[in-house]
């Protein structure tokens, strides 16, 4: 599998965002809060993410793309990994909570310790 980002990796659905918030089961790891949910409907890609930076703790839009273009950027070179252990698909929602801005390596840390907590409980036979 390539490691590209396309557009049907993006998730974009207002409703799906609005279960994910309501019936969605989460996972925290700081500085990431994961939220996730089972979808039945068959997808191109096991996972269709979208990524979240608060305006409160970013004002400056510009620094809120930069991290938000960083997190993509890790998650891009690891999804790989990720969408070899996943039996079904889920539509998720990665927030930034922290209000500082941290090193790529750092951050890639983290992340891939969130979604290892992630594959964990949603599918528990990895």
């Amino acid at each position: 599998m390539s490691q590209t980002f396309q557009k049907t990796e993006i998730l974009k659905s207002k409703t799906v965002f609005g279960e994910l918030v309501q019936k969605g089961a989460s996972t925290k790891k700081h500085p990431f809060v994961l939220l996730w949910k089972k979808m039945e409907n068959s997808q191109e890609f096991p996972i269709r993410i979208a990524f979240s930076v608060s305006k409160k703790r970013f004002p400056l839009a510009v620094d809120r793309n930069a991290m938000k273009r960083k997190i993509r950027e890790i998650y891009r070179l690891n999804k790989n990994n990720w969408y070899a252990k996943l039996d079904a698909n889920y539509a998720v929602l990665l927030i930034y909570t922290s209000n500082e801005k941290r090193k790529t390596a750092e951050m890639e840390t983290q992340l891939k310790k969130v979604f290892d907590l992630f594959l964990s409980h949603a599918e528990p036979n990895c």
